[in-house]
């Protein structure tokens, strides 16, 4: 039988079995139909001498929902990473997902689920302030809502707590057991608070899922607990794992974290909750893009241009590392951009944060897994393996010369050392150029 694909004489890295094996990968349709060394000839042949053939990256954890520039600019990026499947809708933020499978249906370069944002559930039930809980009627009215979302596909729910600081426990509890009645469905929680009040924040999480028994992601541990708590909240979430609690992250490997200028994340007070004030912080969006900022100018950016993305250079970077290093992390890119402006991530979240991890001493498979087989695990994803029968979605990469190139001021620069990645069996990078039509699916629970 003739291979609609084939990859030949690569080493293919198994982030499961922790192996290196050197073999082909034979592709028919979208499925990897042989692996080893008697696949059949292929229509279409890449030699991968040399290199690592992966499993495609999974993203837990990106944005697709602003409508500012470009949408698939942050898709196309991902990709050129070798991501080839990812989940969006987090922080609470996003649309319905008839919505969603709108937008996908005009440009669908990746894999991608999505979440229903709490957030977008409180606006559609007339709750519009941030700080003020919902009464009963609104979480009744999105109670309904989320079910709707559910039985629509929806992975799960995100709440985004620090960016809505006035959701009750009572709001948290009754949409939690709502998802609690859908097979394999997840929370992604942006906790309450970042800095020294993100022990507590992590608590509510923690404490959200023990008493709802909803798997509960903490999204981005590391840019909330990396001002002298990251080893705390990894011990809180350890011992709640061995005690049955069923509670997950994700961490993006940088030492800054991104968010809008008028959200809550800057109001009064952010500056001893962070430890650092307005010289950590740069404007990357926007009509103030690079405006040195004054307590004048902060205060009239927030007022001005709420929506603009400010760079908070504020984290502890050896504890970033350390959430990042514990075995139980999924490498995710918490990717947004407005337009070609935004944080670095976009671009090198995974060439860096695997780049960390083998610098640490880890093989490859050992570092992989953070980025595949780890975060598909955390989503109940059927990915992040090369195995006969799978989806055929790999990334093979230079290993020599893999990794980030992006900085911040200018974020858009894709990483070195992708040679093809494959998605759904097509060949959808080729030599660092997305290669035309994408052959993205929507998945859908």
């Amino acid at each position: 039988m003739k291979m609609d694909l084939v990859i030949r004489n690569g080493v293919i890295v198994d982030p499961v079995s922790l192996e290196e094996v050197r073999g082909d990968v034979g592709i028919s349709g979208d499925r990897i139909a042989c692996l080893g060394s008697d696949v059949p000839q292929g229509e279409r042949e890449v030699d991968a001498r040399g290199l690592l053939v992966l499993p495609g990256l999974v993203d837990t954890h990106m944005h697709f929902e602003h409508r500012i520039g470009d949408p698939y600019t942050v898709l196309r990026f991902l990709l050129l990473q070798g991501v080839t499947t990812a989940f969006a809708g987090h922080c609470g933020e996003g649309v319905t997902i008839r919505e969603y499978k709108e937008w996908f249906r005009q440009n669908p370069l990746l894999n991608m689920g999505f979440m229903i944002g709490a957030t977008t559930l409180r606006r559609a039930a007339g709750s519009e302030d941030r700080y003020s809980p919902s009464t009963d009627e609104q979480i009744s009215i999105m109670e309904g809502l989320l079910r709707e979302n559910l039985e629509e596909g929806a992975w799960g729910l995100s709440f985004g707590l620090e960016y809505a600081p006035g959701t009750s426990s009572d709001e948290l509890t009754r949409l939690a057991l709502v998802v609690s009645g859908f097979e394999k469905r997840l929370i992604s929680i942006h906790i309450r608070s970042d800095g020294h009040r993100s022990p507590g924040a992590v608590a509510e999480a923690i404490d959200l899922a023990r008493r709802t028994g909803v798997r509960v992601q903490v999204s981005h541990l590391g840019s909330m607990t990396a001002f002298g708590h990251s080893e705390e909240a990894l011990r809180m979430i350890g011992q709640a794992r061995a005690e049955g609690v069923d509670v997950t992250f994700d961490v993006y490997p940088y030492y800054a974290f991104a968010a809008r200028i008028g959200s809550a994340v800057f109001d009064p007070g952010f500056e001893e909750r962070l430890g650092k004030g307005l010289e950590a912080l740069d404007i990357s969006t926007g009509k103030y893009r690079g405006v040195a900022l004054t307590p004048e100018t902060f205060k009239k950016a927030r007022e001005e241009d709420p929506d603009a993305y400010v760079i908070a250079h504020v984290m502890n970077p050896d504890e970033v590392d350390m959430c990042l290093l514990h075995p139980d992390s999924a490498i995710a890119s918490d990717a947004v951009l407005r337009g070609d402006e935004g944080h670095p991530r976009a671009a090198g979240t995974f060439p860096r944060g695997i780049g960390i991890l083998r610098k640490a001493g880890l093989s490859w498979p050992e570092a992989v897994r953070h980025a595949t087989s780890r975060p598909s695990e955390m989503m109940w994803h059927d990915g992040g393996r090369i195995i006969e029968g799978a989806n055929a979605e790999l990334v093979v990469i230079d290993p020599d010369v893999y990794h980030d190139r992006g900085e911040f001021g200018k974020p858009l620069v894709p990483p070195r050392g992708v040679k093809w990645v494959i998605l759904n069996g097509k060949i959808a990078v080729e030599d660092g150029n997305v290669t035309e039509p994408p052959s993205g699916k929507m998945l859908l629970r």
